[in-house]
């Protein structure tokens, strides 16, 4: 549209319909009374909740649980047969000064029997397969065949260990000198 056409058509419009646009104020929809004093209401109720929480929280109380005491998983024994005692099965022992006797729980059940010497080694059996050493992250050195049973060496940093099943129960020893003399006896006691 061109100016010409666009100032013909608007000396065309009657002065009567522009003054009432001029006058023309477009009406506020109102919203209903309910929801103006429903906000009210809402934000009052939230200022007393906050204010009650404030109020509560603000006496410096610490909270007083009672001490949970967590049952010590390894039962310090003093001797074989106590250990025995408690796993139900015979604890093959080297001929060596022991440190420590400890049986092992596993949910609320004893489970393994551990014995330490006092030259730094210790010895593990319990039911079952797999590695109980406690050590993770060991390199296999070598595999051996001992009366029947294989016993896989193991190294991890400074500490060496071999561990192997027998008649049902897995075994772990670690050891700080050539420990295969010790290994063979305890098959040869557990047969």
């Amino acid at each position: 549209m061109n100016t010409k056409k666009f100032s013909d058509a608007m000396s065309e419009l009657d002065t009567k319909y522009i003054d009432e646009v001029i006058g023309y104020k477009k009406k506020k929809e109102q919203k209903p009374v309910w929801v103006k004093w429903g906000a009210v209401a809402a934000c009052l109720c939230l200022m007393v909740v906050g204010g009650i929480m404030f109020a509560q929280n603000s006496g410096n109380i610490v909270p007083n649980p009672n001490p949970v005491q967590i049952p010590n998983p390894m039962i310090p024994v003093t001797s074989v047969e106590e250990m025995e005692k408690y796993l139900d099965f015979d604890v093959p022992v080297l001929d060596k000064e022991v440190e420590s006797y400890y049986v092992l729980v596993e949910n609320s059940y004893p489970t393994m029997g551990q014995i330490n010497y006092t030259d730094g080694s210790n010895f593990r059996m319990q039911y079952g397969s797999g590695d109980i050493s406690g050590i993770h992250g060991g390199t296999l050195e070598e595999s051996e065949d001992i009366e029947g049973v294989k016993v896989e060496y193991y190294q991890y940093t400074d500490t060496t260990y071999a561990i192997w099943e027998q008649n049902g129960f897995t075994f772990s020893y670690v050891y700080t000198n050539d420990g295969s003399a010790d290994i063979e006896t305890i098959i040869q006691q557990f047969k």
